[in-house]
């Protein structure tokens, strides 16, 4: 498998984290549209269930930084640089680099927080009357989280390993997905985007360190029973919901435990992936798989994480 990297240029603000598992599955759902259905079950949906998925994506990050990596933290760092670890959520691609090739020390400078390539803020909307689908006769009004892009970035970066018949596939759905949009309220125009240039190699991110004694990855992702155990992450649970295509009255996935982009683990193997995909049993509670199951469709989990080798101490 190639490791890919696709620029995506946001022409509007969006809602919806840029998860590798939630654009999976919007990509998934771009096939879908298509009516691509040899190509979403037999091409993706059945590899991916045994292990030996087409393409695994990472999240999208913001121009050519990179995710700190977990392990940085444990570092003895001087005391006038403890808060800056602490907040810091990004490294440039120079700074990642060497650090993987085992740089002593980094700057206050390169240590980037979330504050420096994205901006968040509060969108006020109408409430709804879910009986006559307007407002109510007193009016209302709730916030809503949207992000951006600050003025120090122009595109987010998605890296793509996938294998050589797919790289054609995975070009022409993220170009689909762009004629709609990512995430939630993309019918209202947030989370538009298009495709900057063609996918470019990113082997520079596969180059082995000297002395890698490990892996550290670029995605949102939920581990595999014989994945490494041995390392350090942050971890997260996500609450996630079904698209409205299935007219399903409880849209509601389990809740998934995950793990961030940065987590680093001890591994002598060079794995070109961590994770799973999360068959429909374990995703959904039992009175909503019978339901999609009477519509003759299934629904999967794209759980799946790129790794990278990088130098564990």
């Amino acid at each position: 498998m190639k490791l890919l990297h696709f620029k995506l240029r946001p022409l509007s603000a969006w809602r919806t984290p840029w998860q590798a598992d939630t654009l999976t599955g919007l990509l998934c759902w771009a096939a879908a549209r298509l009516g691509e259905r040899d190509l979403l079950e037999d091409g993706i949906t059945v590899p991916a269930l045994r292990g030996e998925p087409p393409f695994v994506l990472s999240d999208a990050f913001p121009g050519d930084l990179l995710p700190i990596p977990a392990v940085l933290r444990l570092r003895n760092w001087p005391e006038d640089q403890r808060k800056a670890i602490k907040r810091a959520r990004w490294l440039s691609r120079d700074s990642f680099l060497a650090v993987r090739h085992g740089a002593p020390s980094l700057q206050p400078a390169d240590l980037l927080p979330d504050g420096y390539v994205f901006f968040h803020h509060n969108r006020l909307r109408n409430t709804l009357d879910r009986s006559t689908q307007g407002t109510p006769g007193r009016g209302g009004l709730w916030p809503c989280w949207e992000t951006r892009l600050a003025a120090t970035q122009n595109f987010l970066s998605v890296y793509a390993r996938v294998s050589d018949p797919f790289a054609f596939h995975l070009k022409r759905l993220f170009s689909e997905l762009s004629n709609f949009g990512f995430g939630a309220d993309s019918s209202a125009g947030l989370g538009q985007f298009e495709l900057v240039g063609e996918p470019q190699d990113a082997d520079w991110l596969d180059t082995p360190p000297e002395l890698a004694s490990g892996c550290l990855t670029l995605s949102s992702f939920q581990p595999a029973q014989h994945d490494p155990t041995e390392g350090l992450w942050e971890a997260f649970v996500k609450y996630g919901k079904l698209g409205p295509d299935f007219g399903l009255e409880n849209v509601f996935k389990r809740p998934l435990f995950m793990l961030r982009p940065g987590a680093c683990f001890v591994d002598s193997s060079a794995r070109p992936f961590l994770g799973r995909a999360i068959p429909m049993d374990q995703l959904l509670p039992a009175e909503t798989t019978a339901e999609v199951r009477t519509q003759g469709r299934r629904v999967v989990q794209f759980a799946y994480g790129i790794a990278v080798p990088y130098p564990m101490p």
